[in-house]
């Protein structure tokens, strides 16, 4: 992947993927939302890029969120230096200790041929990647039975008239 940072509006692509993932949310019985209104979160970040991690926080939430559980999407700045995406889910959650294994490839919270959920493995990792190549990071806080939360932290971008400002 090669990824060129630029001003990224992280509501609306938060709000645009949720729209996205509304049929199979539907579909699953998961009542999924973008907070936070309609305020502009810029980030500096690659739009393709951001659409990655998204795609792949919110599929997963879904998939393991089981029928009246709710996920939830939002963007909102930290200070002056991160824009921040948070997808916190009621879902099925996991041993806090496996957090450390998920952005490896190939790997699940549950493996082997006893394994519940269908996937590749894949999909943690490329977003840890994609991440990386935007100078960002993620953090997960979860708890079985519990549900969890993704927090995404990219540079903050400053747009004033359309235009990036350092």
């Amino acid at each position: 992947m090669n990824l060129a940072p630029e001003p990224v509006d992280l509501a609306a692509e938060a709000e645009k993927t949720v729209q996205e993932f509304a049929p199979q949310a539907r579909d699953a019985g998961v009542d999924l939302a973008a907070e936070g209104g309609q305020d502009a979160v810029w980030a500096r970040a690659d739009e393709g890029g951001v659409q990655i991690v998204l795609r792949n926080l919110l599929s997963n939430a879904v998939k393991y969120t089981g029928e009246g559980g709710t996920v939830r999407v939002s963007a909102r700045t930290d200070g002056k230096q991160d824009a921040v995406l948070e997808v916190v889910d009621t879902g099925i959650g996991m041993d806090p200790a496996r957090v450390e294994d998920l952005f490896e490839p190939f790997r699940q919270e549950s493996e082997g041929l006893a394994r519940e959920y269908e996937g590749t493995g894949l999909g943690l990792a490329v977003t840890w990647k994609a991440l990386q190549q935007m100078e960002g990071s993620v953090e997960v806080e979860t708890e079985k039975g519990e549900g969890s939360c993704f927090t995404v932290r990219l540079p903050a971008a400053r747009v004033e008239n359309g235009l990036d400002e350092p």
